[in-house]
């Protein structure tokens, strides 16, 4: 009786440890085929995870303080405490504030950013956990691509550091710009930059580097962004405004919303996270409020 209970324990923590084992390859299983995209329901900021079919995990942005942990915890597997790469498009509060407390709470691979510095305590913090951490730090340029296993890449069109003393004197302008490109499906992720950096992309870059499917709206929907000329070159089917429900910037703009009549437009401030998936032809868009 005694060895039929001992066996009856060992079985069932056999099935338990095998459960484990199992349980993430059927996780990863659910994308395996599709690109995944969050933009994160963090206030008034950025924030934005990316998956791939491959599982690498992206992180660009983190919102202005802790919410992003929580945005995270819903998208990310719950034993899940490593990040490839977090992409900070500059070091204003409103996008760096979380990613001091991600750096606390995951293991990052690399972090990419501008190089455009700020002297605020969060900033200075941030600078601080990547030393402490010896996280590898690169600095963005124009004409780098991040190309990840099973075909997702991120091209970088923005900042050109030779040029980013001189047209980028604040940091919105500084915001590392790029393009997330799975086959044929293309999202522009815009952080904040305002008209000069849209117009000198349009003059700069070829019409084909800027088109795209999705935008991410610059400055979460401000009037010193989203030119017509812009939104005409990257001419969007779709746009994504990452906003917060009570913003004393009136933003969004009435007249960017204006721009964007004939677009779809998503908002975090009334639809909440907003997942978009891709196989790389079709698009699929939720909201999760």
């Amino acid at each position: 009786m005694f060895r039929t209970k001992r066996f009856i324990y060992l079985a069932l923590v056999f099935l338990f440890v095998a459960g484990l084992l199992i349980w993430p390859a059927v996780f990863k299983q659910q994308s395996v085929n599709s690109l995944e995209v969050y933009f994160l329901d963090v206030g008034q900021g950025d924030s934005i995870f990316i998956e791939t079919p491959a599982g690498r995990q992206v992180l660009i942005d983190g919102g202005p303080d802790k919410a992003v942990l929580a945005e995270l915890s819903q998208v990310m597997n719950f034993y899940d405490r490593t990040i490839d790469l977090v992409v900070l498009t500059h070091p204003d509060a409103d996008h760096v504030t979380g990613l001091v407390e991600v750096l606390k709470y995951y293991q990052v691979g690399s972090i990419l950013s501008s190089g455009f510095q700020k002297e605020t305590a969060v900033y200075r913090r941030w600078r601080q956990i990547i030393s402490q951490k010896g996280i590898r730090l690169v600095l963005a340029q124009a004409g780098q691509r991040i190309v990840f296993p099973s075909g997702p890449t991120l091209e970088i069109l923005w900042p050109e550091q030779a040029l980013i003393d001189s047209l980028a004197q604040k940091a919105n302008n500084a915001s590392v710009v790029s393009r997330l490109v799975y086959e044929q499906a293309e999202i522009m992720l815009t952080g904040d930059i305002e008209k000069e950096i849209e117009q000198y992309l349009v003059s700069q870059r070829p019409k084909a580097e800027l088109k795209s499917d999705i935008l991410k709206i610059a400055h979460h929907g401000s009037k010193t962004s989203s030119s017509q000329k812009f939104l005409e070159a990257v001419s969007p089917q779709t746009a994504i405004i990452s906003v917060g429900r009570e913003n004393r910037y009136g933003h969004p703009a009435s007249v960017i919303l204006e721009r964007l009549k004939d677009i779809f437009v998503y908002r975090t401030d009334r639809d909440g996270r907003v997942r978009v998936s891709t196989d790389g032809i079709q698009f699929k868009i939720e909201t999760i409020d």
